[in-house]
């Protein structure tokens, strides 16, 4: 790796051309990205200071034609050459000539130094070498896209005294990027990773496409290259905006955000073999990868792509859980996922991929209920990862007794944490997040077993906990506890609380019995205000909230749980007929 602080000229002529490779993303920068590029570097100019602009990743072609790919930067790089042509359009004809080599590659008829990616290759093309069809637009009217990019250079460059003066400090006099040169045998993603001082890794997506179809064509050629593209990639994972969006958008992985793309990667990789949990860690993604394809047929990557595709749509069927999702009791995969969200579990993904993948809708339903009840039961999870790997290598050429193999994993590895004793010690003395996962999914399901509410559209997840009896118990329940050991004893209970529509204030937080279920015209907010909840409902009749109260609620909830999660079926040996939700 080689990496200098460089200007425009030098980037752009230290290689024949640069290219964006066919199946990189369109141009997806917008006025408000154009605005602060130009005021940034009009303000250089007029300073005489330098302005960093960013890095550019080049990966140079293993082949004999001296050009590299633009691996990073792709953005900023073509917005930038626009803003030169557009500063360009405004010299004298023999000013011109000191810029034509940043934008037309030597010895060529015309043919722009930057070979732009398929989708907007013609648009570019036709830009640099000044055939485009200008629509004078006006200012307000610039929003997005190569033409009106250029629209809007042409509109402010008329800003610039002195243009020519302009385009010397911003192409050559000012090194506005940091250029970083990979050899053929580098790996992007690892690179970008140990220069990239925001912590933000560079998207292993992109780097396994480019190796993805850069083998294809060297096996094959462009255009095959090109249908395949087109058929296994763009259509699934580029086909509009908001299939970008989703494929884009973040998730939490430990300490670290990966695009929903990674994530699902991570998965294929592991689910076909290739990921090895103690060896292989989600940076080492894209190495994972290329590794793979590198001596593949066409054949066997056209097979590995229709696989891809396959499990990439039945991922994108996966429950996405957000704040505004009405939960429903029977909605089996919404339960599951929510709590491996409020749990902050998803070493499961992989398998839950493959199961669904694979699996009737009866057996996926009944596989993903014990992983269900893992989730919620299991606190050791730093070897899950590796469990659901060796789950689905064994899974991988016989699925017909998928229930009863999964259930004896479980048993094998967790079966100590489905003890009644185990589950009641958490219950009894429980934290508030795993209380309000718990309390909110008995709700449901008491829900769906009153006849009252049938018609309930289901609930939202934004409620907030309360402790009946609260944890500064002395001023108005010393009557209750005699003293610190015996009030934790108690308020830590399940049975102790509560799930509301926002909090309380302090002081009915501390609030007599009386006083926080009657509000007693003193207080805006109690507990009779929120009675739509079947877990509120049963505590009006109730005059006082003591020990013997809390035991009683606390045992009811508990039957609940195991209602709802047979935790029987880790410990039974014939278990089979009685298999829970």
């Amino acid at each position: 790796m080689e990496a200098i602080a460089s200007s425009f000229k030098r980037i752009v002529s230290d290689e024949n051309f640069l290219e964006v490779p066919f199946f990189q993303r369109k141009y997806v920068w917008k006025k408000e990205q154009w605005e602060q590029l130009f005021d940034d570097l009009k303000a250089s100019v007029l300073s005489r200071k330098e302005h960093f602009l960013g890095s550019v990743i080049l990966k140079r072609n293993s082949g004999n034609r001296n050009f590299a790919n633009i691996i990073d930067g792709q953005q900023r790089i073509t917005t930038f050459s626009i803003l030169i042509k557009a500063a360009y359009d405004e010299l004298k004809d023999e000013q011109k000539k000191h810029f034509d080599p940043l934008l037309i590659e030597d010895y060529t008829d015309n043919d722009p130094k930057i070979k732009h990616c398929r989708v907007d290759r013609k648009i570019y093309t036709q830009i640099i070498q000044g055939v485009y069809s200008s629509g004078q637009k006006n200012e307000k009217n610039l929003k997005e896209g190569l033409l009106d990019c250029l629209e809007y250079f042409k509109i402010r460059i008329k800003e610039i005294d002195d243009v020519f003066d302009f385009l010397k400090f911003i192409t050559d006099k000012s090194k506005l990027f940091v250029k970083v040169n990979l050899e053929s045998t580098e790996d992007e993603q690892k690179i970008f990773d140990s220069i990239n001082s925001t912590g933000m890794p560079l998207n292993a997506t992109d780097i396994i496409k480019n190796a993805l179809f850069d083998r294809m064509i060297k096996i094959s050629d462009e255009e095959y290259a090109l249908d395949l593209y087109d058929k296994y990639w763009r259509n699934i994972f580029e086909h509009d905006d908001k299939c970008l969006q989703f494929w884009d958008s973040q998730i939490t992985t430990g300490r670290i955000k990966r695009s929903q793309s990674e994530i699902f990667l991570h998965a294929f990789a592991l689910i076909i073999g290739i990921f090895d949990t103690d060896k292989h860690s989600l940076s080492d993604l894209s190495s994972v990868f290329k590794t793979y394809i590198q001596n593949k047929s066409k054949e066997e990557l056209e097979d590995f792509l229709v696989l891809l595709a396959k499990y990439a749509q039945t991922y994108q069927k996966l429950p996405q859980i957000t704040q505004n999702i009405l939960f429903d009791f029977d909605e089996y995969e919404n339960r599951f996922f929510h709590l491996g969200y409020c749990f902050g579990i998803n070493s499961f993904l992989p398998l839950v991929l493959f199961l669904k993948q694979n699996l009737e809708e009866d057996e996926y339903k009944k596989a993903l209920y014990l992983l269900e009840m893992t989730v919620l039961c299991v606190s050791e999870t730093k070897n899950y990862n590796k469990f659901v790997a060796d789950i689905i290598s064994n899974l991988q050429n016989n699925l017909k007794n998928t229930y009863i193999y999964i259930r004896e994993q479980i048993k094998k590895y967790y079966v100590k944490f489905f003890e009644h004793s185990q589950i009641e010690e958490w219950l009894n003395n429980i934290e508030n997040n795993d209380a309000k996962v718990v309390l909110f999914w008995i709700e449901l399901y008491r829900q769906r077993e009153a006849k009252d509410y049938k018609d309930k559209t289901g609930l939202c997840y934004i409620y907030t906990l309360e402790h009946l009896a609260p944890q500064k118990w002395q001023e108005n329940w010393s009557d209750i506890f005699k003293n610190e050991e015996e009030a934790d004893k108690f308020i830590y209970k399940i049975g102790n609380m509560t799930l509301l529509k926002g909090r309380f204030n302090t002081a009915l937080q501390n609030a007599a019995w009386t006083d926080k279920l009657n509000g007693n015209n003193k207080y805006k907010h109690y507990i009779k205000k929120y009675a739509d909840l079947i877990i509120n409902k049963e505590l009006l009749n109730i005059t006082q909230w003591n020990k013997a109260t809390i035991e009683q609620r606390t045992v009811k909830i508990i039957n609940d749980f195991y209602k709802i999660w047979n935790v029987n079926i880790f410990l039974e040996e014939n278990n089979g007929s009685n298999q829970g939700f």
